[in-house]
């Protein structure tokens, strides 16, 4: 979980936190994080260098360091960054910055990735990555389907597919389109393609503005807790009735996750 709104709001608060700051030190308090790469190595690249932007492609996000590299994290399931003057609770990995604060890379169950990169498009996750709904007009999305012949629901989660989009934000889209998660994605018509985009678009605006969605260990740069998860309309709310036709949300498992919908406003 966080998803593409929950590592915009993150990526937005470090563009106005620490772009401009200098990585002191680097503190590990858990080194699983790290991927690829010695402590004694990162530290080296990274330590006494300046922070001059912030990416975010997918759910990952990218730091420019400097006349060096780049970082790379990849929050996961469980992983947040918090931006303070102390230690976090669950932090494994600490960026100690040059005005005494330190960007806390916390992880309760150290689910996350840390790297590092002399050119980030050169990932092999970056590379596989999908466009984003935001980079693309109606048309366009429509077109990305052609012959797919995957359900809906699981396709749209598919990062290769489509980059940024978990379960929480499938689920709501085919929802507010009326469209049921389980229905194969060559049957659907254009008219209902062009509607989950417009959902899409819409839902992930709204969740962005409100700083993403808190139903797991999900807390925004500053440790606090998105505000889109009082808006969900269908995740996580099997046997509660639906707010459209007060019929009872249902749960299933497609494409290997759990799925609820609406079993009469979607088909």
């Amino acid at each position: 979980m966080p998803e593409l709104p929950e590592v915009e709001t993150v990526k937005r608060h470090l563009i106005s936190e620490v772009v401009g700051k200098t990585i002191v030190s680097v503190v590990y308090r858990d080194k699983r994080l790290l991927k690829g790469i010695t402590t004694k190595k990162f530290s080296e690249l990274v330590e006494g260098k300046k922070i001059e932007r912030i990416i975010r492609r997918g759910k990952v996000l990218i730091l420019g360091i400097k006349e060096s590299g780049f970082i790379i994290i990849h929050l996961r399931i469980s992983g947040w960054l918090i931006v303070s003057k102390k230690e976090e609770k669950f932090a494994r990995v600490l960026f100690c910055l040059d005005d005494g604060r330190f960007i806390n890379f916390c992880d309760q169950r150290v689910l996350g990735e840390l790297k590092f990169s002399f050119n980030w498009q050169d990932l092999p996750i970056i590379k596989k990555m999908g466009q984003e709904v935001f980079d693309l007009d109606s048309k366009a999305f429509i077109a990305l389907f052609g012959n797919k012949k995957s359900k809906i629901k699981p396709l749209l989660m598919d990062q290769h597919f489509l980059a940024g989009i978990g379960n929480i934000y499938a689920q709501e889209a085919v929802f507010c389109a009326g469209v049921h998660p389980g229905r194969q994605s060559n049957d659907l018509s254009p008219k209902e393609l062009s509607k989950i985009y417009q959902c899409l678009k819409k839902i992930l605006s709204k969740a962005i503005e409100k700083k993403g969605s808190s139903v797991d260990t999900y807390r925004d740069g500053e440790g606090k807790k998105g505000e889109y998860a009082e808006l969900l309309k269908v995740y996580q709310r099997q046997n509660l009735p639906c707010v459209k036709c007060k019929t009872k949300i249902i749960k299933e498992t497609i494409g290997g996750r759990g799925t609820c919908f609406c079993p009469r406003c979607q088909n």
